[in-house]
């Protein structure tokens, strides 16, 4: 950028030159996540343990980077693994269960890192 001063009364004709140096840095990301409602028959986990795919109880988008998955908060018989797969372990018995977890995103180099805590739903019929 060239910055130029005209001569005035007593002040001389001047020019300057400033250089702008703009720096890309990773922006802020906005993670999107939908929870699900799943229902699982109570006589399948009277035998076994049952494992749901992370795409069962959570729809994930606008992530960036490799995204892991944490719970928060819900029934100690349901487990969540960092990639997002629910078991639900043998005995659980009949009834509605919320599970909070915290989708995180490690974004890249063009996204910050960013999370979202969510409470998905499973109904043991």
């Amino acid at each position: 950028i060239t910055i130029t001063a005209a001569a005035k009364g007593y002040y001389k004709a001047t020019t300057k030159k400033v250089t702008v140096t703009v720096v890309k840095g990773a922006q802020p990301m906005t993670v999107k996540v939908k929870a699900k409602t799943v229902t699982v028959k109570f006589s399948t986990l009277r035998k076994a343990n049952q494992t749901l795919a992370v795409t069962k109880v959570l729809t994930v988008s606008d992530a960036q980077g490799k995204v892991t998955y944490k719970k928060t908060d819900g029934a100690s018989k349901i487990k969540i693994t960092s990639t997002g797969a629910a078991s639900i372990l043998k005995g659980l018995g009949k009834g509605l269960y919320t599970v909070k977890v915290k989708v995180i995103a490690a974004g890249n180099a063009n996204y910050k890192s960013g999370s979202k805590t969510v409470t998905f739903t499973i109904m043991v019929k």
